[in-house]
């Protein structure tokens, strides 16, 4: 398999004065695993794009250089031709998913290499099992959620045995455990045939295990370029552009006396590390009195009557699949409610039935007290507000700043619970999008679209928000700000928030409660403090902790009733104990 070489490479987007890529210069040697981070806007996914042959042939603007496979250009191959080298897999899987079914759309590349039907099968079976997607085959495209449609678009990809594939964020919409499959496939195809991986995510602490070579953008501009323990050596840059690092890279610089010869990327690195250290014994000696005089409820529903929503009894079905059951779940005023889960466990269900969007099949829904009447979502609009996972759809105009100020003169005849509004100005600045007022929002890269689409939200000023997936496809800097933002915001206008989320550091660090959904029923409730120390639990329902949170449990040989969700929280943690030894 040849080695990919990009030559010189600049790309400035048709309508727009900025250049996203200048002066690219990368070889990636075949059969390599890369990892493409950086910031939202950076020029990763048009790298992506530039690398799959896209870019020039199929997405205008001006290009300069050249991007070769071995000694052919990919800019003067046919797409159909291009294809049969190298595979891309989209952010978003609606934009590459064509057929009604599942099994259609995996078999319809191999169709269109007139490949016998023998062979089609066999692609289609293999695909479909890497992907863990068997059971799906013949089900139809419209009835997946969000993260089952990835997969089948990474399954449709693998059938065409590319041998290059460029992957841009495909586990945004995954749960944790998906995640770990889909990357362990990545390492089968790399590992075990050879295949050239090129992966762009910002899920740096699942995705660093598993690659060859760490490549950070910046501006267009590659500016760390080593394998991972060397990439992390030096955080200046990732630091200066608010890119995470891996957790255990950031507790080994806090402890270098334990970490003096390694630097581990995982936590079953930096167990081996602590495991015989006398801060091991400290915590395991700390958990088991803290289980000894604690108790811990396995429900942490607020004993206020201060109610927002109320789920009563609530069961949902479609024809003889059952999709919820015996839902009860109440959420307090100004709660930060995180529901997880794997993919598929109803979570965007529970969610849509606060709104109205459909009808429970058992039970009822309240707000405020008062039933909520499914399909009078202009009355449950009064007082919420929906963040879609697909945010794309929630964008209609022409420019950014006339999102913003659609929903900026949609605040006229409410009840402003705030002493200024929120300008246009305002907003931009909060979402950080000043400089792109004037664009087009489909000229924006998919994590500036998201925060397009919050920001026109938040300027209705609902009481309470339901957020499906609000940070996907955001860089670190962005969905920090974010959710701090969202933080202060809920603190000042006893808001509510109720977030559906693969992101397990955005529950550790912002969440006061979490439920996790399995099998149709609520399993676990509580702090995320509390539910994140059942690792082993979480790992049957299709969870993992944060690394840190995982370390802190086995540290205490599962015994500690609630784990530290930060490495600062960690260390903080460690010295408490020490002071009172």
């Amino acid at each position: 398999m040849p080695d990919l070489h990009v030559d010189n490479v600049s790309f400035i987007y048709a309508g727009a004065s900025r250049a996203v890529l200048r002066s690219v210069q990368l070889t990636i040697p075949a059969g390599e695993f890369v990892l493409l981070a950086g910031p939202s806007g950076c020029g990763k996914s048009t790298l992506a794009l530039a690398l799959a042959g896209l870019i020039p042939s199929r997405i205008a603007g001006t290009f300069e250089g050249h991007v070769y496979l071995g000694s052919q250009e990919i800019g003067t191959m046919e797409v159909h031709e291009a294809a049969q080298h190298i595979g891309i897999v989209f952010q978003n899987p609606d934009e590459q998913l064509v057929h009604l079914d599942v099994e259609s759309e995996v078999a319809f590349g191999p169709e269109n290499l007139a490949l016998p039907h023998s062979e089609v099968e066999q692609r289609v079976a293999t695909s479909l099992a890497y992907t863990r997607m068997e059971y799906a085959r013949k089900l139809e495209i419209f009835a997946l959620s969000g993260g089952q449609k990835q997969r089948v678009a990474i399954a449709a990809t693998l059938a065409m045995q590319s041998r290059v594939l460029v992957l841009d964020e495909p586990t945004s919409d995954l749960d944790p455990v998906g995640t770990q499959e889909v990357l362990s496939v990545l390492h089968t195809l790399n590992k075990q045939y050879g295949w050239t991986i090129v992966l762009v995510e910002h899920k740096i602490d699942e995705v660093v295990p598993w690659v060859d070579r760490v490549l950070l953008m910046d501006a267009g501009h590659i500016i760390v370029d080593a394998p991972p323990r060397n990439a992390f050596r030096d955080l200046t840059a990732w630091q200066r552009l608010e890119v995470s690092v891996p957790q255990m890279v950031s507790l080994a610089n806090a402890l270098p006396d334990v970490f003096q010869h390694t630097l581990p990327l995982t936590s079953d690195e930096a167990y081996a590390a602590l495991a015989h250290s006398s801060y091991s014994t400290m915590l395991l000696e700390h958990a088991q009195r803290q289980s000894a005089i604690s108790v811990y409820p396995d429900q942490a529903s607020a004993a206020g009557t201060n109610h927002v929503l109320n789920w009563e009894q609530v069961g949902l079905s479609y024809g003889d699949k059952k999709i919820l059951q015996d839902i009860n779940l109440t959420v307090q005023a100004q709660d930060w409610l995180a529901i997880v889960g794997a993919n598929g466990t109803g979570k965007t269900s529970l969610a849509s039935l606060a709104m109205g969007f459909q009808a429970p099949t058992r039970g009822r829904i309240l707000y405020g007290g008062k039933p909520v009447v499914a399909g009078q979502i202009s009355r449950q609009a009064e007082y919420m507000a929906y963040l879609f996972q697909a945010a794309d759809k929630m964008l209609f105009t022409a420019s950014v700043e006339q999102e913003l100020l659609f929903g900026v003169k949609h605040q006229r005849g409410r009840k402003q619970r705030t002493q200024q509004p929120y300008t246009v100005e305002k907003l931009l600045e909060i979402i950080d999008l000043t400089a792109d007022r004037a664009a087009n929002p489909f000229h924006l890269s998919h994590g500036q679209r998201k925060r397009l689409a919050i920001g026109a939200l938040l300027a209705r000023y609902p009481q309470a928000l339901i957020l499906d997936e609000p940070t996907t496809g955001q860089d670190e800097g962005h969905a920090r700000a974010f959710l701090q933002f969202l933080q202060s915001l809920r603190e000042r206008e006893v808001l509510t928030y109720v977030m559906i989320t693969h992101n397990m550091g955005a529950v550790a660090e912002y969440a006061n409660r979490m439920v996790v959904l399995h099998n149709t029923r609520i399993v676990l409730d509580g702090s995320p403090g509390y539910v994140f120390a059942h690792t082993d639990e979480l790992a049957d329902y299709g969870i993992l902790a944060p690394p840190i949170a995982q370390l802190h449990s086995r540290l205490c040989s599962g015994q500690a009733p609630q784990v530290s969700l930060s490495v600062q929280a960690f260390l903080q943690a460690l010295q408490s104990i020490e002071a009172h030894s």
